[in-house]
């Protein structure tokens, strides 16, 4: 029977389990793994201690609070002629030194990926 239960907990392990989070008697507070209670990262996809598949769904629906990941609207005035990614026109880049010039930096690091819509 030994064997067997050995396969069981093997098997077990390979559904992923929720994460806990707890707290040491200091108050400072950690990710655990939930079969073995070891401390855990958040790039853990496993426990390192004892190899149980990690879940992070509820840790991540906390951080993100109950209403889920919440978005804002930034409107403003552009030029006539901007268009979407033109840097140089833009009202929220800002102008850095490079090597050997100044360039035109967007404070997001979206240039190529530029979210702003025009109306």
């Amino acid at each position: 029977m030994g064997l067997q239960d050995d396969l069981r907990a093997q098997l077990i392990k390979q559904f992923p389990a929720e994460v806990i989070e707890l707290a040491e008697q200091n108050g400072t507070r950690y990710y655990a793994c939930p079969t073995c209670k070891r401390p855990v990262a958040k790039s853990d996809t496993t426990c390192p201690g004892c190899q149980q598949v990690l879940g992070w769904g509820k840790i991540k629906e906390l951080e993100t609070g109950p209403m889920g990941p919440r978005y804002a609207t930034l409107k403003f005035e552009v030029a006539g002629d901007f268009s979407k990614g033109d840097c140089r026109k833009c009202p929220l880049s800002y102008i850095a030194k490079s090597a050997t010039e100044n360039v035109y930096e967007c404070p997001l690091n979206l240039r190529s990926r530029c979210p702003i819509a025009i109306e």
